[in-house]
């Protein structure tokens, strides 16, 4: 596949992506795309982004200093870096707080306030946030800000990941910077950084100190025990994580090759174990798994979505043109750039054996959400529980981003060009879509209905 094909179908990708914002089609679900015209200056803002980010990238990529090696960044400047956006973001969440959809940021604010474990998919999170409550309470006054707070710093803290997991696979700052943005940029990132009240900023930092700790080890940097912590606490963290772990077998065969990989994959999983033994003390005992497991079962059979039981959709749904629909229109939302980035640009690579151990180590990632996307029940419909799945876009936005890298390493001048109208496809997106889930809201809902069903 040649440059030009990847640029021009990549291109054609995102002008349809545009057009979709600018024009707002009435197609049978709109609010993957709607919106852009919810202030008058947002259209000129988003023409703006349109003209100046292509060439603007040209002329970045071909600044001596997008070439510079990435040297090592000192930890004062990292804690900086987090000290500087933690009350930055806490401020925007309290100031333009999110619309809430769903009743599930109600669920979470009662258990935190209460310090109950009231759901056990979300068990280590409850246990972590009811006690900090009980000491922070006088500071914040409500469990509302105190919240907003918290997952203020995961989103500061996600972001830095990310960018860390960029400087990883990238050869020089300009590559660094160019996957850096893609990831920032992606809806499903962006949202939920600034003290967005929901459960998934912490999800989403976890998911990015993954991506981080296993580049790390697949590039050779860090041991195996990292990611395999990560993936292991993580899933008591939020059941959903879980979705981490098929990846750990890319991780486990790159570690078999070398010298020693035996002992230090025995060793990684022998604390991992020793870790999820430990995690269940509180509140069942010490490995306890058996008792937290069914648990975790109670809770995710609650039968209130179109299944009569569980929290996976009936097959007849699955197979339907209904969900088909509804899953483009998720992935529209949350990362369309990006995984529009991953399917051209994965063809050129598998057709160019440009494949390598990150691509290997994220696109495994990436496929463990895509059985989750297809099978699991947004009990409040897609609009509504569409973060259920936001958290996956810092993988489709890493994983694209790179591939756009490696092309670009073969094609500089229409990588330049193409990151820019990616970019700027992005700030079209979020111009149209941040903090803009409840704008015409009823006629959504008749578009994505809820999935509960009262027994």
């Amino acid at each position: 596949m040649s440059c030009i094909v990847v640029a021009v179908l990549t291109g054609a990708g995102l002008a349809a992506y545009l057009l979709l914002h600018f024009f707002e089609p009435s197609l049978a679900i709109t609010w993957s795309y709607a919106h852009l015209g919810r202030r008058a200056a947002l259209p000129w803002i988003a023409l703006a982004l349109v003209l100046v980010l292509p060439p603007l990238a040209l002329w970045g990529t071909t600044r001596p200093s997008a070439r510079r090696s990435l040297d090592p960044i000192p930890w004062y400047w990292v804690l900086g870096s987090v000290l500087v956006l933690w009350p930055l973001f806490t401020a925007i969440g309290l100031a333009y707080p999110n619309g809430q959809v769903s009743i599930d940021p109600v669920d979470l604010l009662s258990n935190v306030d209460k310090g109950t474990l009231g759901n056990t998919r979300w068990y280590l999170m409850l246990l972590v946030l009811g006690n900090m409550w009980k000491v922070v309470r006088p500071l914040f006054g409500t469990v509302d800000a105190f919240l907003r707070c918290f997952n203020a710093l995961m989103g500061a803290t996600a972001l830095l990941l990310l960018a860390a997991s960029a400087r990883r696979l990238g050869r020089d700052r300009g590559e660094a910077i160019a996957i850096t943005l893609l990831a920032w940029s992606a809806f499903g990132v962006a949202q939920l950084t600034m003290g967005y009240l929901e459960i998934y900023p912490s999800i989403l930092a976890i998911t990015a100190l993954y991506l981080w700790t296993g580049l790390g080890t697949v590039r050779g940097e860090l041991h195996p025990t990292w990611p395999m912590l990560v993936a292991t606490v993580g899933s008591f963290w939020y059941v959903g994580l879980i979705l981490l772990g098929p990846s750990l077998v890319v991780i486990a065969a790159i570690e078999l090759r070398r010298r020693r990989g035996v002992p230090r994959l025995a060793l990684a999983a022998t604390i991992s174990v020793i870790a999820a033994g430990i995690v269940t003390v509180p509140g069942f005992g010490p490995f306890a798994w058996s008792a937290y497991l069914a648990a975790v079962h109670h809770d995710l059979h609650g039968g209130y979505g179109l299944a009569e039981t569980g929290s996976l959709l009936p097959a007849d749904f699955m197979l339907s043109c209904v969900h088909l629909r509804e899953m483009f229109h998720t992935v529209l939302l949350i990362d369309g750039v990006g995984v529009l980035l991953l399917l051209v640009t994965s063809g050129w690579a598998l057709m160019s054996r440009a494949v390598d151990a990150p691509v290997l180590f994220l696109a495994s990632v990436a496929a463990s959400f895509l059985p989750y996307l297809v099978t699991v029940d947004p009990v409040w419909g897609a609009l509504g529980d569409w973060d259920l799945f936001s958290y996956a876009a810092a993988i489709t936005s890493v994983l694209g981003g790179y591939l756009l890298v490696l092309w670009g390493r073969e094609c500089p001048r229409l990588f330049a060009v193409v990151l820019g109208l990616a970019l700027a496809a992005s700030g079209v997106h979020l111009l149209a879509r941040w903090n803009a889930m409840t704008v015409d809201y009823q006629r959504h809902l008749l578009e994505s209905p809820f999935h509960v069903r009262v027994r």
